[in-house]
């Protein structure tokens, strides 16, 4: 329920005319999921799950296909889950957090036999199980931050035009994610990204990147 709330407040109100009802059929490469628009057009809705009924916001529209935003879930998926991070949803960093880890395999599996059928032309491509990782959580040992106006470290957005400022992030390893939380800037920096990556004995490297010398 949260973030269903927490979607409806991020996503602006527009007039009736580009609200739609649809079904969601799958998962697509890129972390959407797609459906069908009356006239048969592809719609694209980030946060979606197979099998949803979703009220959503076109927010572009082009002669073959859709992109919207969910709006509302008026039937959600009985393998919807609540999100371990509470900026999934606005962050834009993470697509399948609605899903527990093995559903998530199952449908990563299910992209790529897609991707090898429809792109690579390969009929009933041969995809074995995948491999689960030992690690799900705190497994990447590099990460770039973007700052906000404020000097607030964040990530891009959702949409792609902003930056989200986070308090936790559950991706990076945890020397990293003991360091990022110390790093302040003030409203006037001229950094725009800062990157940590993680060696061997707990070594760090900091960059900053500014475009001014």
């Amino acid at each position: 329920m949260e973030f269903f709330l927490r979607l409806l407040y991020n996503f602006n109100m527009t007039s009736p005319s580009s609200i739609i009802d649809i079904r969601l059929d799958k998962l697509t490469y890129g972390g959407d999921a797609m459906g069908r628009l009356p006239d048969g057009r592809a719609v694209f809705v980030p946060f979606g799950l197979p099998g949803e009924r979703v009220r959503v916001r076109l927010t572009e529209e082009k002669s073959g296909f859709a992109r919207g935003e969910i709006i509302g879930i008026t039937e959600a998926s009985q393998e919807r889950i609540q999100p371990k991070c509470p900026h999934f949803g606005t962050c834009g960093g993470c697509h399948y957090q609605n899903l527990s880890y093995e559903k998530q395999l199952a449908a990563k599996r299910e992209i790529l036999r897609d991707q090898l059928a429809r792109i690579g032309k390969i009929e009933k491509p041969p995809v074995s199980e995948v491999v689960a990782s030992p690690h799900p959580w705190n497994y990447r040992n590099h990460v770039q931050f973007h700052l906000t106006k404020e000097g607030k470290l964040g990530y891009v957005n959702a949409r792609g035009n902003g930056v989200v400022p986070i308090s936790e992030c559950h991706l990076p390893e945890t020397n990293i994610n003991i360091f990022w939380r110390d790093i302040q800037f003030e409203s006037n920096a001229e950094v725009k990204r800062v990157s940590l990556r993680a060696g061997e004995e707990d070594e760090l490297l900091l960059i900053l990147e500014s475009d001014s010398p």
